[in-house]
């Protein structure tokens, strides 16, 4: 199920040159796409279903896990002729745009408040009922450090965005 309140933002554009129909060009992106989770195509999802911030897209990837809410929003525009072929065929300029999304799902939220108050529990723990000062504030910033580390946005999904420019910038 996608999660319409995911903002959806801006992650990269790449320009790219060939001489195939742009049905082929946006069948092949869709194709690499694919290999990252649910695909689908405009005509294939109700357009209220998406994020409010997704605006228009070809392709609308889904690859959330148990934890993440992760989107990736493609849209491929015709950047006009820049010449032809040996044997005459046009050759087209092509824009890929793509957005991306993702948040937590309520069971990281869930998971990362309780290894916080595991984390107070040790200090009490190894503290033997009276902690000291120094002793629940070391506990304190673990706790802090590994929720920041769990709710932080998906490092996966920058990555991903980047791998898929570099595809994109030797499509032919």
């Amino acid at each position: 199920m996608i999660d319409k309140r995911i903002q959806m933002m801006d992650a990269g554009m790449r320009l790219f040159q060939t001489e195939k129909p742009f049905g082929t060009v946006l069948g092949g992106i869709k194709t690499e796409i694919a290999k990252y989770g649910k695909v689908q195509r405009a005509n294939e999802i109700d357009p209220s279903r998406l994020p409010d911030s997704t605006g228009e897209s070809d392709i609308f990837l889904d690859w959330s896990s148990a934890t993440k809410y992760r989107y990736i929003s493609c849209k491929l525009e015709d950047a006009g002729e820049v010449g032809t072929t040996d044997e005459g065929e046009p050759v087209h300029r092509y824009a890929v745009l793509l957005k991306e999304g993702n948040g937590n799902k309520p069971l990281n939220t869930i998971i990362t408040v309780a290894i916080f108050l595991v984390f107070l529990a040790l200090a009490f723990l190894i503290g033997k009922g009276h902690p000291s000062f120094w002793l629940v504030l070391i506990f304190l910033a673990l706790g802090c450090f590994t929720s920041f580390r769990l709710l932080r946005p998906s490092k996966a999904a920058t990555e991903l965005i980047s791998k898929l420019l570099d595809i994109f910038k030797e499509a032919k």
